[in-house]
């Protein structure tokens, strides 16, 4: 897990991870997400901007709340959607967490790539000895 400053965690086994990546994984829900970034608005215009259905706009809404990605409020007698930034740092954290963890690796295995290079070992040698 990875705490960030707030209540919330995340964790790559969690049922709130598997949400926030099972809603990411439809790209019309992404479509719906990225619009939603530029400007809060409700089902209806987000339907005019991306050419769908406002029933198309509010099942995916539904599942970007149920993720945490995107809340919405009340408005006169509109209900307004708009991304919620903690969800959204929070994600990039932990994707950070991951990369910079791969990126510990990759620079292992290019330190040892370098090692064996600098004692006359290719990488095709597998460590056998110069007298094989």
């Amino acid at each position: 897990m990875i705490p960030r400053a707030g209540a919330l965690e995340v964790d790559l086994t969690s049922p709130a991870a598997d949400r926030v990546f099972t809603a990411l994984a439809d790209p019309t829900r992404r479509r719906v997400l990225a619009r939603l970034a530029v400007e809060p608005c409700d089902a209806g215009a987000v339907a005019r901007d991306l050419d769908l259905s406002r029933q198309a706009v509010a099942k995916h809404v539904r599942r970007l709340e149920e993720a945490e990605l995107v809340c919405s409020q009340p408005e006169g007698r509109r209900r307004v959607h708009r991304v919620s930034p903690e969800r959204i740092r929070e994600i990039s954290e932990l994707l950070g967490a991951v990369a910079r963890g791969w990126d510990r690796r990759l620079a292992g295995i290019a330190r040892e790539a370098e090692r064996r290079e600098a004692d006359g070992r290719g990488a095709d040698d597998h460590g056998a000895g110069e007298d094989d």
